[in-house]
């Protein structure tokens, strides 16, 4: 609900939706003429509305000190900014239509930054489970002799079971 400042300016609270037009502002560089309708068009109000949330002094200033946290070094940043910018982004990601993959890129880019996902190096062993067989003989005589102690062991293998 817009409070009355003075002088009859109306000061907005932000919401959601206004933390996800700032984020929008920021990661995707619209061309200027098209940046209100295309950020209008995702959160499904007028372009109006987006031209008048830019007037805002309250806007404003978040969006000077989101734009602030987006250039500087992301290890200053406190972890309740960080919470809450992981839930805008995320908010922000699913509104995205799917042809729209080069934006959903750069919210999924920087999600992976405000966790810090980066930083994790994961080591992957891969390790090769299957039926315990003799190397491939390479004269008949071998195959032979191989075959022959396959059949013993499988006999000692029954004996015992």
């Amino acid at each position: 609900m817009p409070r009355v400042r003075g002088y009859g300016v109306i000061e907005m609270k932000l919401r959601d939706q206004h933390a996800e037009a700032i984020q929008m502002m920021i990661l995707d560089r619209y061309s200027r003429h098209r940046q209100s309708q295309q950020i209008a068009d995702q959160l499904k109000v007028t372009k109006n509305t987006i031209n008048v949330w830019k007037r805002d002094a309250d806007f404003k200033r978040e969006y000077e000190r989101q734009l602030e946290i987006y250039r500087n070094n992301f290890d200053d940043i406190r972890l309740a900014d960080r919470k809450e910018r992981v839930r805008v982004l995320s908010d922000m990601f699913e509104h995205i239509p799917e042809p729209r993959v080069a934006l959903r890129l750069k919210v999924m880019d920087q999600i992976r930054i405000e966790v810090g996902d980066d930083r994790i190096k994961v080591e992957h062993t891969h390790e090769l489970v299957g039926p315990n067989i003799p190397p491939r003989a390479e004269t008949y005589e071998e195959w032979l002799v191989q075959n022959k102690t396959m059949e013993i062991s499988n006999a000692e293998l029954i004996e015992v079971i």
